[in-house]
């Protein structure tokens, strides 16, 4: 984690749930231009992409005790963290850390990492999930700068 006032926790705050009133929206406000792509919820349209990136990360975090960031030699961009659930098995997250502005262009890296079981359930933060069987008690997967989440 990242050092800062907070004692080492970097924090996300996301004050614009939903619109203020249900009724139609100016967007020729100033307000608009700043602030109004980014409300999670709607009242035309229900739920936004993003709010189901937010639900699906408080998902794979409930019942969460620990994170720890894996340090790891290669890739050297690779981001790993092991989160520790209560009452459930752990979750790995993997992401690439590329270039900020070009990094989603880029190929995925592949990333062999050791596993106990003999597949893994494998969630992208987009919620697309599929099973990666495990050879030799090793996971290959294809790793890009979107998180996955992966599981026994």
């Amino acid at each position: 984690m990242d050092g800062g006032p907070s004692g080492g926790w970097v924090w996300t705050a996301y004050r614009n749930l939903a619109p203020e009133h249900p009724g139609p929206v100016d967007y020729r406000q100033m307000m608009h231009l700043l602030i109004g792509k980014l409300p999670l919820l709607g009242y035309r349209d229900g739920r936004h992409p993003a709010a189901d990136t937010f639900a699906l990360l408080a998902e794979q975090l409930a019942g969460v005790r620990s994170v720890t960031r894996v340090e790891t030699a290669d890739p050297p961009t690779l981001q790993a963290f092991q989160v520790d659930r209560e009452g459930q098995p752990g979750v790995l997250v993997l992401w690439d850390h590329g270039e900020a502005f070009g990094g989603e262009n880029e190929p995925p890296v592949t990333v062999t990492w050791p596993w106990p079981t003999a597949a893994a359930s494998v969630t992208d933060a987009f919620g697309q999930t599929r099973t990666v069987r495990a050879g030799d008690g090793q996971l290959r997967l294809p790793v890009s700068d979107t998180p996955l989440f992966v599981t026994r």
